[in-house]
């Protein structure tokens, strides 16, 4: 935890209830629109202010998924720091999670910064049939490191099947493919944070494996 007592611990790790049954949030989250620029500034807003800005010249910029699996849809969006908010994004207790996916965590070593010449990736859990466009959807994640060009969202079950036979990592919702110094692998939500899968080099965990995705928890076997 990032705080010290209950009062400054970020509320990103205590997310509201859902607010309808599971059949009803994936039958809305399955009409959801497109997500436009728009509406994607609003949401980076609401949790950042206005310390970075978006990094449209990535490509892409954004995409949405369900990657923490609770049938509400999410927004991970590739930002850069405002110089002169490095403050702001570097605070003590901040209202986002910040992460290294390959490795570095708030309790190991130095805490975690931002420098201005970062390029970083937000992952804002959606709240409700909304998904991230809901006012109420604050919990996010932080990644360092974890930018690359093309990267592209795969939906769990669909990863699922066609990774058969090949240890997995307890998966809970959809996956971003990407290329990390020349080696492909996958970014996943793993609860307190995100973590990297790297198929030629990825140990399996130890215990069964679980993922919620629609029907409720599925074992998956390897």
């Amino acid at each position: 935890m990032l705080g010290c007592s209950a009062e400054k611990r970020p509320l990103a790790e205590a997310p509201p209830p859902p607010l309808t049954t599971p059949s009803d949030q994936a039958q809305q989250m399955a009409t959801l629109p497109p997500p436009k620029m728009d509406s994607v500034q609003e949401a980076v807003k609401r949790v950042f202010k206005d310390a970075v800005v978006i990094d449209a010249a990535h490509t892409p910029a954004f995409i949405v998924a369900d990657f923490n699996g609770d049938l509400s849809e999410d927004l991970a969006v590739v930002l850069k720091p405002v110089p002169d908010k490095l403050n702001d994004l570097n605070q003590e207790f901040p209202a986002w999670l910040l992460r290294d996916p390959f490795g570095r965590t708030e309790s190991n070593g130095p805490r975690l910064r931002i420098a201005a010449a970062d390029v970083v990736l937000a992952i804002i859990h959606g709240y409700g049939p909304a998904g991230w466009r809901n006012p109420e959807a604050t919990q996010t994640f932080l990644l360092k490191n974890a930018v690359t060009p093309n990267m592209e969202a795969h939906r769990l079950n669909e990863f699922i099947a066609a990774n058969q036979g090949k240890s997995l990592p307890s998966l809970q919702g959809d996956v971003i493919s990407e290329t990390v110094n020349a080696k492909p692998g996958y970014l996943y939500y793993a609860g307190g944070t995100y973590s990297w899968y790297d198929p030629k080099t990825f140990k399996e965990d130890s215990g069964p494996k679980t993922a919620v995705h629609g029907r409720g928890t599925k074992v998956i076997k390897n």
